[in-house]
């Protein structure tokens, strides 16, 4: 077996918010999906990019009309936002907190018995972003 990619879903109520908080740390929108069940033009689900590294983010209402129609175990898919952490790996935290600055910062730096220099913010939809630089 051949793993080429993980990229991680994050489902939220709304995207547009979110966008903006990457649009800081360098990262573009390769894909909008506009979500079909909403009659105002809002996105469905977007890519975001940086380098080789991506995140999506899926509307719940999204989920429900794509994933859990499609599923053969419907209850399985909750279908509605949940929190996820994400932790970065970075080579300068100045720079983080600096493309971040007004943002919501939920763990000020700390150095870890590990030897890794951390701290972490939380995304507009509430998922908690941790980036670290190790020594």
């Amino acid at each position: 077996m051949n793993i080429r990619k993980i990229t991680p879903v994050l489902i939220v109520e709304r995207i547009e918010p979110v966008i903006p908080f990457w649009l800081k740390l360098g990262a573009a929108a390769t894909v909008e999906v506009p979500d079909g069940t909403a009659a105002d033009g809002r996105l469905g689900f977007v890519i975001l990019t940086m380098g080789g590294v991506e995140v999506m983010y899926q509307t719940a209402a999204s989920v429900k009309d794509d994933l859990v129609r499609a599923a053969s175990e419907k209850d399985v898919f909750r279908g509605d936002p949940q929190q996820t952490t994400l932790f970065i790996e970075v080579l300068r935290l100045d720079e983080v907190e600096s493309n971040l600055a007004g943002e919501r910062l939920v763990m000020p730096r700390r150095k870890t018995f590990y030897g890794s220099t951390e701290l972490a913010y939380a995304d507009p939809a509430g998922h908690i972003i941790v980036f670290a630089q190790h020594a």
